[in-house]
């Protein structure tokens, strides 16, 4: 090894370089380092000492004299060597370049030149002072080891280095010092000596004479050269760590206490961790070792409780491969939940999730994607109880827990059924800036009475959601909806309140109507439950006013009308401007009110009689009505005089209801004022049908109809009423009908078919002059004045023969054999 020299004492009554070789870079530079660190105290004596540090790519070992030939007290004359650092730290043993210093400050050479020295490759022996030096170095304080007095520091000096590993010794540094008070250089030295008289300045720092017991300090070990110091040897290699001063021994050995044992708490493996990647920060180097310190913090994050998890939120392992694997097991942690006794604890771990200064990203993301994971129902009964021990943080912790995905209807679903005032002011706050309208109308609900939670949420929820308000008011009364319904006009609500007047229509009876807002209501739960009509205290009232409005073109609830149309109220027939109504009402409904009104009407005719008339709508629709056949065989037998006036108010009844009607209503005999009308009706109808119907009765011994056929006898023919002596018939009539009939019967005259001869009278005394109608004319007025013509009788009875199935004919028989008289007045 080429090791340069150099030379430094008084020049020009200072200290500065007197003889330096030419490969000592800036020996003026180096100057002041050789030099005493600061004046000695008065009275303090100091013996020459040796110095060590590293300077730029050497490292300079130096030995320091007073020098009693210096033109002033206090100036000092130093030897110095300076060897590569990179060939130094690999050398064991220092002495034979210590060995290689001068020994007095006359032996210092005037002149330099570059020595070949080749150091020790073993350690040299340990001083006996070594154990307590090592001790006080692995002991814990501030600034360098003291050692008391400069005699024999070389030799602990030398003892020391040969057992640092190298990485350390590039970084040692010794030299004299007086007090804490020239130690200003950073770093400071390693260890120092110090005048024995000074050694009380040192009352806070670490002293050799009285070091902490060596106990069991793998560093102490390390540092005097005992075997179980070699175990943290093995474990830097195993974590690829190379420790560059003896503050990273320290920290080396924290890191195997914390590491190496099978069990350890999870605070001691994340202590670990954080230590061995400050140790051995690039993840290629170590990697088996930090491999298995990664699993068991993997292992210990499976079982850890809330509060174990947080310490890792600055753990950066950017030293380890593969770290997201801890990140894997802590988002599968906190996706298996915590329990309530874990509260305060978890909560402050999602409050640093939600944090970005006081965490890394990677813990964050983890802690996030476990929230996102977990059990959405437990997780949202912890955000419940979260938000009532610690309102002011929640914001960040539902935030940060996904209260605005996919927990958003679940936190609905888990509410509690109190919630503190300032607990539902801050979810509120969340739901509103979330956007959440179901959760605001939830806890809106639970924190304020019915009106003001409507009004809160009638701020936040857009139309046309109605889900927020419905919860809203999940704790008022159906009176309260509808109350709130009516002040607000809001359509949601309005909903909201048809809903609850549906399933219980007398919210309505205290309800003033003449309110559009309310007759809204009442038309929304009509449209859902019919039945809702009932509602008012005065229903039919309410749609008369309805009504009214209507025809006088104030504004109606667009839909009422023909709701209420299919109800009850439907009945229009006491109402006073019905007749107004059909050219006014929504055409839908009409056929609705028409039918129910008819129904009205046919029913009151059971207690009254009917109006005088109806307008032609209405008569329509009782026609149409399939009731109005057994209405009007209803009145029958006492009222049969008012069902007459119906059908008579009915101008298109056909006639075959009207003879089934009449069927029932002959079943009785009938008085002569109810046949007199009844007949007067048929006439008016001319319904012929029916006076067959009467004639038959008649035939059948009805002589209570008589009235109804003499009635209505111009619809019966002159046969009939000469049958049934309906009419009052002269001589003259009766040879009138025969005449006809006779012309009917044989139109080519008397003898066709040689008809009057069979009946006994000479053809020769008929008039062949002229058509059938004037012979028989003069035949008949042979038979009458009683020529020579045959009898009548004999006539009729012959021609019976021909025709014996002849109503008309034997009619005029029965006629003639009855009463004969009759034919010759």
């Amino acid at each position: 090894m080429i090791v340069e020299q150099a030379v430094f004492g008084e020049v020009r009554g200072g200290h500065g370089v007197r003889a330096a070789g030419p490969g000592v870079p800036a020996p003026a530079e180096l100057a002041p380092r050789l030099d005493l660190p600061d004046t000695a105290p008065p009275g303090v004596a100091w013996t020459p000492f040796v110095s060590g540090f590293r300077y730029r790519d050497s490292f300079v070992l130096a030995r320091t004299f007073p020098d009693k030939q210096a033109s002033r007290a206090g100036l000092v004359v130093s030897h110095a060597l300076l060897a590569p650092l990179d060939e130094i730290v690999h050398a064991a043993d220092l002495r034979p370049l210590f060995a290689r210093l001068a020994t007095t400050a006359a032996g210092i050479p005037e002149e330099v030149r570059a020595l070949d020295v080749q150091p020790g490759g073993h350690p040299p022996p340990p001083p006996a002072e070594l154990p307590a030096v090592a001790a006080a170095l692995a002991g814990r304080g501030a600034g360098p080891v003291v050692r008391p007095g400069t005699e024999g520091f070389d030799d602990v000096v030398s003892a020391l280095w040969g057992r640092l590993p190298p990485a350390i010794r590039r970084g040692f540094a010794f030299r004299l010092s007086f007090g804490p008070g020239d130690v200003v250089e950073t770093p400071p030295p390693t260890l120092v000596c110090t005048p024995p008289a000074l050694i009380t300045r040192w009352w806070h720092h670490r002293v050799t004479t009285d070091p902490a017991a060596p106990g069991d300090s793998l560093v102490a070990a390390l540092l005097d050269g005992r075997d179980d110091g070699r175990a943290l040897f093995a474990f830097a290699r195993r974590i690829g760590a190379e420790p560059a001063g003896v503050g990273e021994l320290l920290l080396l050995e924290q890191a195997y206490r914390q590491a190496v044992p099978e069990r350890v708490p999870l605070a001691g493996t994340v202590t670990a961790v954080r230590l061995v990647e400050r140790l051995s920060g690039e993840a290629g180097r170590g990697a088996e070792g930090k491999r298995e310190l990664l699993d068991r913090l993997r292992h210990g994050i499976g079982s850890a409780a809330a509060e174990e998890l947080r310490p890792l939120r600055n753990l950066g392992l950017t030293g380890f491969e593969q770290p997201e694997r801890v990140w894997q097991a802590l988002a599968a942690r906190v996706a298996a939940g915590f329990s309530a006794a874990e509260d305060p604890a978890a909560r402050a771990l999602v409050a640093d999730a939600a944090d970005p200064a006081g965490s890394t990203p990677a813990w964050r993301e983890a802690v996030l994607r476990g929230l996102s994971e977990a059990d959405a129902t437990t997780l949202a009964r912890a955000l419940w109880r979260w938000a009532g021990a610690d309102p002011a943080r929640v914001a960040p912790l539902w935030t940060a827990a996904g209260a605005d995905g996919r927990l958003a209807d679940v936190l609905v679903d888990t509410a509690p059924d109190d919630l503190p005032a300032a607990a539902a002011a801050a979810v509120l706050d969340l739901a509103r800036d979330r956007r959440l309208p179901r959760l605001h109308g939830l806890v809106a609900g639970l924190a304020h009475p019915p009106a003001e939670a409507v009004r809160r949420q009638l701020a936040v929820e857009p139309a046309p959601g109605i889900a927020g308000l419905r919860l809203a008011l999940r704790r008022a009364t159906p009176g309260e909806v509808v109350a709130c319904a009516v002040a607000t006009a809001d359509p949601r609500l309005i909903v909201l309140a048809a809903e609850h007047v549906a399933a219980e229509p007398g919210l309505l009876a205290a309800v003033d109507l003449a309110d559009h807002t309310a007759r809204r209501i009442w038309s929304a739960a009509l449209d859902r439950e019919p039945s809702a009509w009932t509602g008012p205290a005065d229903p039919r009232t309410c749609f008369a006013t309805i009504l009214e409005d209507l025809l006088d073109g104030r504004p109606v609830v667009p839909g009422l009308v023909e709701r209420l149309a299919g109800t009850p109220l439907a009945d229009l027939s006491g109402f006073a401007r019905r007749t107004e109504v059909w050219a006014v009402v929504p055409s839908p409904a009409v056929a609705a009110l028409l039918a129910a009104t008819a129904r009205g009407w046919l029913d009151r005719l059971a207690t009254t009689e009917p109006e005088a008339a109806l307008e032609p709508e209405l008569r329509d629709a009782v026609q149409r009505d399939p009731r109005l056949g057994r209405v009007l065989a209803g009145l029958v037998p006492d009222r049969i005089d008012t069902a007459l006036r119906v059908i008579g108010m009915l101008p298109g009844y056909p006639q075959s209801d009207f003879r089934s009607w009449l069927r029932a209503a002959t079943v009785e005999d009938l008085q002569a004022h109810d046949a007199a009308a009844l007949g007067a009706l048929i006439l008016e109808r001319r319904w012929r049908g029916a006076v067959d119907d009467l004639l038959r009765l008649l035939r059948h011994g009805r002589e209570d109809v008589r009235p109804a056929l003499a009635a209505c006898v111009p619809l019966i023919g002159r046969f009939t009423q000469l049958w049934h002596g309906l009419t009052q018939f002269v001589p003259a009539d009766r040879w009138q009908l025969l005449e006809a009939l006779a012309e009917e019967l044989y139109p080519e005259g008397p003898n066709q078919d040689n008809l009057w001869e069979q009946a006994g009278g000479r053809k020769a005394m008929l008039d062949h002059g002229g058509r059938g109608r004037s012979q028989w004319h003069a035949a008949l007025r042979l038979i009458r004045k009683g020529g020579d013509a045959p009898p009548l009788t004999r006539l009729l009875h012959t021609m019976r023969r021909d025709f014996p199935k002849n109503s008309d004919l034997k009619a005029l028989i029965s006629d003639r054999e009855q009463a004969p008289e009759l034919w010759e007045r």
